[in-house]
């Protein structure tokens, strides 16, 4: 099943009497399943390209459909639900509410998704397990290591059950040791539950794992390796 499909997407930026062209034409395609890899320098337009393949940027023009359905011209309120049941997205700062514990951070989409807590129990222990963050679980964000957190913020975005998880340079801000351990940790996990992962990385080394790898360049998506 198609999971994502984008199509030509061009987003631009005026800057004074200039305009940039983040994104030029930018095509992907992602079946259910896939680990698909983004690479590219810093500017290369790579992270706006994810942020609306996400649904949490618009396109100037282009084509974005999740599911089938068109996120672009969905109202508001329609892409917000429609995002909170089906994609889950790590981000490079982690982005946890900072007077809530752990759990409760992990435990945020739950609404979103529809679901309750019970649904998830499952899911919960896998996650609790996988990512080692069973005794941290009552801690703040405050009290936490930055490998921690983002792990944290890993089975946050795992815990409803999404269609397609998307992470954007999720190891950008952390130490090469607790980089390392959180990108196999995430890898794993995409094997472990058969979950679709569309990833932004300055990581080649995990991009060479991908099932399909793109390179962005001045805007333009190119195939690295499929």
């Amino acid at each position: 099943m198609r999971v994502l499909e984008c199509e030509a997407i061009i987003k631009q930026y005026h800057l004074y009497d200039h305009v940039v062209t983040a994104v030029n034409r930018a095509c992907l395609t992602v079946e259910e399943g896939e680990f698909i890899a983004i690479t590219g320098e810093s500017g290369s337009g790579k992270s706006t390209f994810l942020h609306i393949a996400a649904g949490l940027d618009t396109p100037d023009s282009g084509t974005v459909r999740l599911l089938g359905k068109d996120i672009v011209n969905m109202k508001p309120d329609e892409l917000c639900q429609f995002r909170g049941k089906h994609t889950g997205f790590v981000f490079q700062s982690h982005r946890l509410v900072p007077y809530l514990t752990a759990l409760e951070n992990i435990l945020l989409p739950i609404s979103a998704s529809g679901r309750d807590r019970s649904q998830v129990e499952h899911r919960l222990e896998l996650l609790i397990d996988r990512l080692s963050l069973g005794d941290r679980l009552n801690h703040l964000p405050s009290e936490l290591s930055g490998g921690q957190q983002q792990r944290v913020a890993i089975a946050r975005a795992l815990i409803h059950y999404p269609m397609i998880l998307f992470a954007d340079e999720p190891t950008g801000n952390l130490d090469r040791r607790n980089a390392d351990s959180v990108m196999e940790l995430l890898v794993n996990l995409r094997d472990e539950l058969k979950q679709t992962l569309v990833i932004v990385t300055h990581d080649e080394a995990l991009a060479d794992r991908a099932d399909r790898a793109y390179r962005m360049i001045d805007g333009e998506m190119y195939i690295r390796r499929s």
